[in-house]
């Protein structure tokens, strides 16, 4: 099909650059420009994917923050209060790891966890896809009026 008509290919339809490039040089020149359209799209996606993870760890730690602040004051003692700090320090560990590693870092690290504990791994699997599949049903319920 010709580029600029839509009509198929006619022997009588060539350009200045088609009659005197081969046409290996021709599929080597469009080959380089979608290379170049493939990398200007993985540039793209991934600062997209950046700005992303460092939003996500900017909220764990503004909540990490508040629940450090308000865990003295919650019902339930010393014990409770310890387990809020805890949970926030967590939260700031993982605020962190986020900021320090990218995509590929990540996904490196699930890998070894789930060669590590397979057993967890496909109960925390399992355990999440049922909680998944509650939430999607619950979704496509209509809301039930008296």
């Amino acid at each position: 099909m010709s580029r600029e008509s839509g009509r198929p290919w006619d022997a009588g339809e060539t350009n200045e650059y088609e009659e005197s490039t081969p046409m290996k040089d021709r599929v080597a020149n469009m080959a380089s420009r979608v290379k170049e359209k493939a990398t200007e799209m993985g540039g793209t996606v991934g600062e997209s994917i950046r700005r992303q993870r460092e939003n996500a760890a900017e909220r764990l730690d503004r909540v990490a923050s508040t629940l450090h602040e308000k865990a003295d004051s919650i019902p339930g003692g010393e014990r409770v209060s310890r387990a809020a700090h805890g949970i926030a320090g967590g939260m700031e560990s993982t605020a962190s790891y986020l900021r320090e590693h990218d995509l590929k870092e990540m996904g490196d690290d699930f890998v070894q966890v789930c060669r590590r504990h397979p057993t967890k791994a496909l109960l925390s699997a399992l355990a999440a896809g049922f909680v998944l599949g509650r939430v999607a049903r619950r979704q496509g319920r209509p809301s039930r009026q008296p």
